[in-house]
C-alpha cells in the first residue's frame, strides 16, 4: 500500500484554562452546568496526510461500521470500506456514475443501504451484490435523502426533503407534513430503548410513538432549528444537537449544554466526542469525560482543531476516532493524528 506523508500546519499549542460556569439559557439558571476544565492539555493541529488512491476525494458526512468493525464511509461518489489496512470502494453499477452519498449503513441482513442525495436510496445485496435503486417509482417520498437508519423491527428509515419513508422489506410507508410530521426535510432519525421514533429536521425536531407524531420543543417552549444530531446514550439520555448547539433531554424537556456543537458521539468508555465550526471557517474535535457526564460537571478536552470542515464521529474497533472530512478523513488515535485523503497534492 502506496503512502505518502506530508507535513502540514505544524503547530502544538499549549493551553491552560481555569474552571468556568456557563449558563444553560434556563429562566431560573438552576440546572447551570460548570465545565471543569482545570488542566493543561495541548490541543493537537499537526497532522500527516497520507495519500491513498482509494481513501474518500469528496465531502464525507457520516461514517459507520460493519458487522465486522470495518468502517463504512460514505465519501459522496463513493462507499468506502476500510478494514485497518486498506481502503476499498464498493463497486458500482455502469450506469451509476456516483452514489451522491449522504449516509449508509449495513443492515441486520448485511445489505449495505445509502442515502443518496439525488438518485433515492440504493440497496446492495449482501449474498449476490446486486444493486437495487430505489425511487419515487418505487414508492421512496423523495430523490433527495439524508439519511438512513433501521429500526429493532428490521424496518429500514429513509429521510430527506420528502419526509420519512418507512421500509418494511416489501413496500415503502411514507409520512409527510399532512400525515402530522412537523416538518418535511429530515436530516437524522434515532430510535430509542422504548421504539420512539425521533428526528431531526432542517426546521425543528420530532417524535413518533408509532402512531402520532409530535414536534419536540426545548425547556423554553421553542421549536430546535435545523436538528443534525440525535443520541440516546448508555444511560438512556436523550442528546440533540442544533443550529445554538448541544441539548440534554432533563425531566422531558431540554436544557442547553454547549455552544458550537455540530455532531455527538458515544464511545466505548460512554465519553462523548463532538465536533464544531469554529468561526474563520475551522473545526474543532471535543471530548467530555464520561464521569464528568454523570455528575453534570461537564470535563472537556479540545483534542484537535483544523481549517478544514469536521462532519460525523465513529469510534473503530481498536478504539480509533475516524472524523469525516471535506475531502477526506481524519483519523485520531489518542496520540497523532492523520489525514487519508485519495487527492495526491504535490509536496510543499
Amino acid at each position: 500500500m502506496q503512502r505518502f506523508k506530508y507535513i502540514l500546519l505544524i503547530l502544538v499549542v499549549t493551553i491552560s484554562c481555569k474552571t468556568e460556569k456557563h449558563n444553560t439559557h434556563t429562566k431560573d439558571n438552576k440546572n447551570d452546568i460548570v465545565i471543569d476544565t482545570e488542566h493543561t492539555f495541548s490541543v493537537i493541529s499537526k497532522f500527516d496526510t497520507i495519500f491513498e488512491p482509494n481513501a474518500p476525494k469528496r465531502i464525507t458526512r457520516n461514517i459507520k461500521l460493519d458487522k465486522e468493525g470495518n468502517l463504512l464511509i460514505a465519501a459522496y461518489d463513493d462507499i468506502i470500506r476500510y478494514n485497518g489496512n486498506t481502503f476499498t470502494k464498493l463497486k458500482k453499477p455502469e450506469n451509476v456514475e456516483s452514489w451522491y452519498a449522504f449516509d449508509v449503513l449495513e443492515d441486520s441482513k448485511e445489505n449495505i443501504w445509502i442515502a443518496s442525495d439525488q438518485s433515492g436510496a440504493f440497496r446492495i445485496d449482501s449474498k449476490t451484490g446486486a444493486v437495487t435503486n430505489f425511487t419515487t417509482k418505487d414508492g421512496l417520498g423523495h430523490l433527495r435523502n439524508m439519511c438512513v437508519y433501521e429500526d429493532k423491527a428490521g424496518n429500514i428509515w429513509i429521510g430527506g426533503q420528502g419526509g420519512l419513508s418507512k421500509y418494511d422489506g416489501s413496500k415503502f410507508t411514507n409520512f409527510t407534513l399532512k400525515d402530522g410530521l412537523p416538518h418535511n426535510d429530515i436530516n437524522t432519525i434515532l430510535e430509542d430503548n422504548k421504539g420512539n421514533i425521533w428526528f431531526g429536521t432542517r426546521g425543528n425536531a420530532g417524535l413518533y410513538d408509532g402512531n402520532t407524531f409530535t414536534e419536540i420543543k426545548n425547556n423554553e417552549g421553542q421549536s430546535f432549528f435545523n436538528v443534525w444530531s440525535i443520541l440516546e446514550d448508555k444511560s438512556n439520555n436523550i442528546w440533540l444537537v442544533d443550529s445554538s448547539g448541544l441539548w440534554k433531554n432533563n425531566s422531558n424537556t431540554f436544557t442547553h449544554e454547549l455552544p458550537d456543537v455540530w455532531k455527538i458521539y458515544e464511545d466505548t468508555k460512554g465519553g462523548f466526542w463532538y465536533t464544531g465550526m469554529l468561526k474563520g471557517g475551522s473545526s474543532t474535535l471535543k471530548r467530555i469525560e464520561a464521569s464528568s457526564l454523570i455528575d453534570e460537571k461537564l470535563e472537556i478536552t479540545e483534542v484537535f482543531k483544523a481549517e478544514r470542515m469536521f462532519f460525523g464521529v465513529v469510534e473503530d474497533k481498536k478504539g480509533n476516532i475516524w472524523i469525516g472530512g471535506g475531502d477526506g478523513i481524519w483519523l485520531y488515535n489518542g496520540e497523532n493524528v492523520e489525514y487519508y485523503t485519495g487527492i495526491l497534492k504535490k509536496e510543499e
